[in-house]
């Protein structure tokens, strides 16, 4: 390379220069440089993994692993189909939360990492209907509890005078799946105001009587009563049943 040297008034020679040799890997963390970094993976599990989970993209940019996340909100659709699906599921949500103390004990054996709430909801999704902008519950067809233990034998009747509920055990033999020392319970659900009661009735195996005054301000007209057996460490439930509440002078 000839340049004029013009403060000496002749020509100077400079001497050729051998552009600087970069590795393919600096010239990666230069270019890193340039952009502005969101995020750098480093975490070996995911290190070479591309693709979305929920709202977080993973992707290779100027040899680095990025991620990055959506700030855009999905769009909430209004059609008919899908607002009477977000009442229904918002029902079952009140409801699990009304029944909290039965499902607690009557779902034990749920998947891994469900909790009774989800049980509940996943097994009762159909009960709910959504006609003319009523909302009805199926109460009748309402799940309380799900296992694979046999249903208890259970009767219980409503006196008027005295506004108790009574519960009759009947003994059942010892088979499998039901079991003498099984634990046996009543549930009692307002359909009008919200809440339930559950009331402890003893083993299986003993024949018994039970006893509850309706809570205060609750009609008979709007309880709904269920059986359900657990075994007796509670890592098995059986299915809920509806029974009738019998009324006696």
């Amino acid at each position: 390379l000839y340049m004029p040297s013009y403060f000496l008034g002749t020509f100077t020679e400079y001497p050729y220069v051998n552009p600087i040799q970069v590795s393919w890997r600096e010239k990666c963390i230069i270019n890193s440089l340039i952009f502005k970094v969101m995020a750098r993976i480093s975490s070996d599990p995911i290190a070479n993994y591309r693709g979305r989970i929920g709202k977080i993209s993973y992707y290779i940019r100027e040899c680095e692993n990025m991620a990055r996340k959506s700030s855009s909100a999905g769009k909430i659709s209004d059609s008919p189909a899908a607002v009477a699906q977000r009442t229904k599921f918002g029902r079952l949500i009140k409801l699990s939360r009304e029944l909290a103390p039965a499902i607690t004990l009557g779902f034990p054996q749920r998947k891994r990492g469900q909790s009774p709430a989800n049980a509940f909801m996943s097994l009762n999704k159909e009960i709910c209907t959504l006609e003319d902008d009523t909302l009805t519950v199926d109460y009748e067809q309402l799940q309380c509890a799900q296992g694979s233990l046999t249903e208890p034998d259970i009767t219980a009747t409503y006196n008027t005078s005295t506004s108790k509920i009574t519960f009759e055990n009947t003994a059942m033999e010892d088979l499998a799946y039901c079991n003498a020392d099984d634990k046996t319970y009543g549930v009692l659900v307002n359909t009008q105001g919200g809440g339930c009661r559950v009331i402890p009735l003893g083993e299986r195996g003993e024949s018994g009587s039970t006893s509850v005054t309706l809570p205060a301000k609750w009609e008979k007209e709007h309880v709904i009563v269920y059986v359900f057996a657990t075994s007796a460490n509670r890592k098995m439930a059986s299915p809920s049943v509806c029974i009738t509440l019998t009324e006696e002078a």
